[in-house]
């Protein structure tokens, strides 16, 4: 069960708002961006004006890393020096009682996160070797390919070796169909941070020798994981596994060099196809799967 609570913040507009136009609050005191995804009944109220309701496109809002940036899509017009009031869900898995202290308890659910029994890491199957001309997309030709598109069997991030400095720009989905954009630090190599389940396009910024392209170990996670403190356990094969590599998702806008919207999971052990991979995890939001995809 899902239920709302709401952190309230008073802003003074320090100019005119009218559609289309954005305004800025503050995050209350010990908030941050990862305390309202999942949250979607924002609600905006003043004195002047009907209330605003997020879900229904009266306004979006967006949580960056310092402030809360608000655009309102109606006709009303916010006048400088007017006070409103923007009540924030933060959309809580919570099941049972209520909290005896909202403003300094969160309840949160333990999920099982099954990353299931990847195959091994193949560093050519997305592209075997050749050579490419800038800004011409590489040939898709790797054993992981068919028909123009290279399917992972599982979320899991690209990497990329070839002669000549250059960068590597990889266009693809991700679990849920989404477009995902990832480019490579300007050199010879890439180890992606972004998880990608299928791939559609690798172009070079400059003419490149002898590139491969394909994939390794680092594992997408199936919903937004805001810190690895909320990473209660690491699983193997059913039995508490060596612990790997845990980076949570963005919080900030996605971009062609951030991390995964999600986060990943890079295990101890190799995968080889018959490990399976879990996760016992904390979650504020279990329908939460992160911020935008960066899709160019």
């Amino acid at each position: 069960m899902t239920r709302s609570l709401f952190d309230a913040v008073r802003v003074t507009l320090a100019a005119t708002v009218v559609h289309g136009e954005t305004f800025t609050a503050v995050y209350p005191e010990g908030r941050s961006a990862v305390d309202y995804l999942g949250g979607g009944q924002h609600v905006l109220i003043s004195g002047s004006h009907r209330t605003l309701f997020a879900a229904s496109g009266d306004f979006a809002v967006a949580f960056g890393a310092s402030e809360i940036i608000v655009t309102i899509y109606t006709g009303q017009v916010f006048g400088a020096g007017e006070t409103v009031h923007l009540n924030l869900d933060r959309a809580e898995g919570a099941p049972g009682e209520n909290l005896a202290s909202p403003g300094r308890m969160m309840a949160m659910e333990a999920v099982r996160f099954d990353l299931g029994a990847p195959v091994g890491s193949d560093s050519d199957g997305v592209c075997a070797s050749q050579d490419g001309a800038a800004g011409a997309p590489l040939l898709l030709n790797g054993a992981l390919a068919s028909n123009g598109v290279a399917t992972f069997d599982v979320p899991r991030n690209v990497v990329a070796a070839w002669t000549g400095a250059a960068v590597l720009t990889v266009t693809g989905t991700d679990e849920f169909g989404d477009t995902v954009v990832e480019s490579s630090g300007s050199g010879t190599s890439m180890i992606g941070k972004k998880a990608f389940k299928m791939v559609t396009s690798v172009v070079p910024s400059a003419n490149i020798t002898a590139a491969t392209v394909g994939n390794s170990k680092v594992l997408g996670l199936p919903a937004f994981l805001a810190a690895t403190v909320d990473v209660l356990a690491e699983i193997e094969d059913g039995a508490a596994a060596t612990p790997g590599t845990l980076v949570p998702g963005v919080t900030a806008a996605a971009t062609a060099t951030t991390g995964d919207v999600r986060g990943t999971y890079s295990p101890d052990s190799n995968p080889d196809g018959s490990k399976n991979f879990e996760l016992t995890v904390l979650l504020r939001s279990v329908s939460a799967t992160g911020v935008e995809q960066f899709a160019g």
